[in-house]
């Protein structure tokens, strides 16, 4: 049987004993761990930092990413990654297992924050399924959508002297995560330092009111 739906009231309340979501959204290398790590510096009570990174760092590689330039296959359980010369050439692929994962991981942060944790997620939402699955599972929740852009050479500049990342993912990333086009904040960090992103997100969170979720789950 389905749950009775809240009145706008006790939505209300609940959102009131909620902790809050600063949800990054950007490209690869544009800055989201940098800015999160600065946001951790200055807000209080104390966030907890947590995003994409985190859960596939957590993920049995060898099972669920298969790395491949082949035609003979396009997809795999998790993610399917085409690759060629040790560059990322196009976005990631997600199987059946991988948009559960991302789902669960969704569905966690709302868990966390129903219970009065703080988060900053950082995210690379690219693919359309889980950007509807991100909107559905934290429609409810207090989330400041924030979304990070930096120009793609800039991007391509830092993936490279990071040193830590495939190279091909800035690139290709940016065209992708940004198609929704609705946050409640957007910065350019490459005009922006990461301390004063974090001052500006701090102001967000004070003053804005959150309605870029609720906009988009009208939307699904």
């Amino acid at each position: 049987m389905d749950k009775p739906k809240r009145s706008a009231a006790e939505q209300v309340r609940a959102k009131m004993q909620q902790g809050q979501i600063i949800l990054l959204n950007g490209t690869s290398s544009a800055g989201k761990t940098t800015i999160a790590k600065k946001l951790q510096e200055i807000l209080e009570p104390p966030y907890l930092h947590t995003g994409i990174d985190h859960f596939l760092a957590a993920v049995s590689w060898q099972r669920l990413f298969v790395y491949s330039d082949s035609s003979s296959q396009t997809d795999a359980e998790g993610w399917f990654l085409p690759f060629c010369d040790g560059a990322l050439i196009d976005a990631p692929r997600l199987g059946p297992v991988g948009y559960q994962l991302l789902d669960g991981m969704y569905a966690s942060f709302a868990t966390l924050a129903a219970l009065g944790i703080n988060l900053i997620v950082d995210d690379v939402i690219y693919d359309p399924k889980v950007f509807k699955a991100a909107v559905s599972r934290l429609s409810e929740s207090n989330v400041l959508f924030v979304g990070l852009h930096c120009p793609i050479e800039e991007a391509m500049r830092r993936e490279q002297a990071r040193g830590d990342r495939a190279p091909g993912g800035a690139a290709i990333f940016h065209g992708l995560v940004h198609r929704h086009a609705c946050y409640d904040l957007e910065l350019d960090t490459m005009q922006v330092s990461a301390a004063e992103c974090a001052k500006q997100i701090q102001v967000a969170l004070q003053q804005r009111p959150r309605t870029a979720f609720a906009h988009l789950r009208n939307q699904l």
